[in-house]
């Protein structure tokens, strides 16, 4: 019986090639999109879930107040890690790390910029990591111990142990190898290539051992010992910053879980709303509304070609075929057809992770050797082949065979009701995504198109490498009079991004508390507002004909208006434990984040606080002849270190990374979904012009025009996506509304949007259905009326 039943449904898949072709097709995209889906999904869950004490692991945050509203973030300072260990016993271990540099490493002939970062040795007792050569314990104990990661000790090294090889770091540092750590995994918050010890970081940065409560600019981690309470811990944990450093006491500690950071690790006013949790679950719904709709897809093209098996279905009931086996009969073909159509998703989610890595900017890893995944998406498909062919089993089976073997089909309206409404659940879900595609792709430009407060057109920045800061001067020069650029300046960090505030700032007129506001802060030296094209309001730029200037600071306006300057040039302001003189105001610029609003800011002249050199290319020539010349010069005055740069306008693009994400996704996966739910209509169509082909018959015979029958066929299926509409885009409001309230800048819901939406629906149906209602309009009647 199974055999025949195989033979049955081998012989109506090539009978009916080009649905079978259609069918397989659409089931398969919706299970290949669907499988890519959840390989993203699956890899967001699972970040930082590697590790062997995951629920004991937490990153130690700290609440700030400033300006009537709490920020929270996770920079903190030195003492606090021996302070929490000193004060809980709850706590197990606790490690301090810094932020990833990039340093030279040279060994023998070989030089590379690695990404490197220092921590207390129970960082790798605390986190999870495999050893391929040396011994966890005594790993970071030396001060010039260095751990590799296995992609940096090939690249040094080759396939040698490197263990013992001494090398050099940023060309005076003597490091030994003590061990080599497997790579950091893609879905892992760390990113590093070598792992320096925090005493070899304290003895190459003496500053390190004197910082104080009040610098805030290292991370802290705690392992909690088993059964520890974090509500217990985070009361006491809140006031430590008021025990230690009473200056300060606003700073209010508290622990987060490590495991649940990624996800979930957005604050606001000092509560969790989430994160990018929201977006996780936008494309988890995303994969199984593809899903059904391709299986729904299945149904409709399957009952579409009913009656061409009804005769089948008569035939095996008068010989005594019960309903059941028949329903057996026709879900084994379907779940045989999603086998199939698994199969060939196989090979598009291989073919296409790629590139879908690349969309999305993230290394998926597709889990061939995971034994569970394989189980799961058997379970998937055949979960997809039961659904999916459901409705046509119970369709087909419910035939009978006294009408049926008459030449007579049941009644049409019983059958088409169910199947609009699944075609009007398609519409509406393809209908939602369009216009949310839409509303994210005007949110990430009405971003991009404020205005950012200095030119980004022509701006280069390159890392303060080496002895870059000693003789920047005369590098300068040289680039000037080579005419490769027409100005530079050294800053401590690119201006596509703040990483630095300064609290404890005193000014004449100060009311209570205003000295403890952070503000944001960028040390410079000369030349900086004419070098990054800043639009300068008052006064002038820090210049060398004034020696006073190390003395000096500028203000953006925010600035101004929180000092409440009336006329700020001359005034005096207390920072960084100097009395400090206002000689320019520049224009509010966008410094940190492009959705928050501009907060106030101090440039201040300070040659001690460099790491980045800003370059304005001279427009008269080409960017690739300016290029080659800057990296001639740079060679001359630090040759051991690599050329590096970076346009500032492509740094300023990142931090739109997660938003052109979430709406390249949004637009592919509604053009996929728009592709599979017409095929849904085409299915429809075939169906209705199948049952109406006597009427289109009489019609014409009648004296009907072809445009009249095309336009009678297709009215409802315009119906159709008339209901969808209004649904789908109360579903795209409800969702945006919600996505866009996070943002302090945001476009507008315009209604051009819903009606420009609603045209192209209507277009898309009717390109779709009209192909089936000319072909109809087109039958001979005489074929049509013919009765057997």
């Amino acid at each position: 019986m199974i055999k025949n039943y195989l033979k049955v449904a081998w012989r109506n898949l090539r009978k009916n090639s080009l649905y079978s072709l259609i069918n397989i097709g659409g089931l398969a995209i919706g299970m290949a999109v669907s499988f890519m889906l959840l390989i993203y999904v699956y890899n967001e869950f699972s970040f930082d879930k590697f590790n062997a004490n995951n629920d004991r692991l937490y990153h130690v945050l700290r609440n700030q107040p400033s300006n009537g509203e709490i920020f929270t973030n996770s920079a903190t300072p030195v003492p606090l890690a021996p302070a929490m260990m000193k004060d809980f016993p709850e706590i197990d271990k606790i490690a301090r790390t810094n932020w990833t540099n990039h340093d030279l490493i040279n060994y023998k002939d070989k030089a590379l910029k690695l990404g490197v970062m220092s921590a207390d040795p129970a960082f790798l007792d605390m986190f999870t990591y495999t050893f391929i050569h040396g011994d966890k314990k005594t790993a970071l104990s030396d001060p010039s111990s260095i751990v590799l990661t296995q992609s940096s000790a090939k690249a040094l090294f080759g396939d040698e142990n490197p263990v013992g090889q001494v090398i050099k770091m940023d060309n005076q540092y003597p490091m030994k190898v003590s061990a080599v750590v497997s790579d950091n995994p893609q879905n892992s918050s760390f990113y590093f290539d070598m792992l320096m010890s925090w005493q070899g970081f304290e003895a190459h940065q003496s500053w390190i051992k004197t910082s104080g409560w009040g610098n805030y600019s290292f991370q802290t981690w705690a392992m909690l010992k088993p059964n520890a309470s974090l509500t217990t811990i985070n009361a006491k944990l809140k006031n430590i910053v008021a025990k230690y450093d009473p200056d300060n006491k606003e700073n209010t500690m508290f622990l987060y879980p490590f495991a649940q950071e990624h996800l979930y690790g957005q604050f606001k006013n000092g509560k969790n709303i989430g994160g990018a949790i929201e977006s996780v679950h936008l494309f988890l719904y995303l994969a199984i509304g593809i899903l059904l709709i391709a299986c729904i897809n299945f149904m409709n093209l399957s009952t579409a070609r009913s009656e061409r098996r009804a005769r089948e279905v008569g035939i095996r009931k008068a010989i005594g075929s019960s309903r059941g086996a028949l329903i057996a009969q026709f879900i084994g073909e379907s779940v045989l057809m999603a086998f199939i159509s698994f199969l060939v998703a196989v090979g598009l989610v291989a073919s296409l992770s790629g590139s879908f890595s690349t969309l999305i900017n993230i290394n998926l890893h597709v889990p061939y050797d995971n034994i569970f995944a394989w189980i799961a998406a058997l379970g998937v498909t055949i979960f997809t082949g039961i659904v999916a062919g459901s409705y046509p089993a119970l369709f087909l089976s419910s035939f009978k065979p006294v009408k049926v073997l008459k030449g007579q089909m049941i009644n049409v309206r019983s059958v088409v009701t169910p199947r609009k409404i699944l075609v009007v659940a398609q519409f509406t879900f393809a209908v939602a995504l369009i216009l949310v595609s839409i509303f994210i792709y005007k949110q990430i430009n009405f971003i991009k198109d404020r205005p950012v407060g200095y030119d980004q057109r022509g701006l280069v920045e390159m890392p303060d490498d080496g002895v870059m800061d000693k003789k920047f001067d005369t590098f300068r020069q040289d680039l000037i009079n080579s005419g490769a650029i027409t100005d530079a300046a050294l800053t401590g960090n690119s201006l596509s991004q703040n990483n630095s505030s300064s609290w404890g700032i005193t000014w004449q007129g100060q009311l209570p508390g205003e000295d403890k506001i952070p503000i944001d802060q960028e040390a410079v030296t000369y030349h900086f507002v004419n070098t990054y094209g800043l639009k300068l309001i008052e006064g002038r730029d820090f210049s060398s004909a004034y020696p006073a200037d190390s003395a000096a600071i500028i203000l953006n306006q925010a600035a101004v208006k929180m000092m409440r300057f009336k006329e700020p040039l001359g005034q005096i302001v207390k920072y960084q434990g100097q009395n400090c003189k206002v000689v320019g105001v520049v224009e509010n610029f966008v410094w940190g984040s492009p959705y928050d609003p501009v907060k106030p800011a101090i440039i201040g002249f300070n040659k001690g606080w460099t790491g980045s050199i800003g370059l304005r290319l001279n427009p008269a020539k080409s960017v690739t002849a300016s290029i080659d010349i800057i990296q001639n010069i740079y060679k001359k005055y630090n040759p051991e270190y690599p050329f590096e740069y970076k346009f500032i306008d492509e740094k300023f693009a990142n931090k739109f990374s997660n938003e052109k994400r979430l709406g390249n996704m949004a637009i592919i996966f509604t053009s996929l979904t728009i592709i599979i739910s017409c095929l849904g209509l085409f299915g429809l169509a075939s169906f209705s012009a199948e049952q109406r082909r006597k009427e289109i018959g009489i019609r014409k015979v009648l004296g009907a025009s072809i445009s009249s029958l095309w336009l009678n066929l297709s009215q409802e299926f315009v119906w159709l996506v008339l209901i969808s509409f209004p649904i789908g885009a109360a579903l795209s409001w409800w969702y945006v509304h919600n996505w866009m309230s996070k943002y302090t800048y945001r476009t507008e819901l315009s209604l051009w949007v819903f009606g420009t939406t609603l045209v192209a629906s209507l277009t898309i149906c009717l390109a779709t259905v009209s192909w089936q209602a000319i072909k109809a309009a087109l039958t001979n009647p005489v074929k049509s009326l013919r009765s057997e």
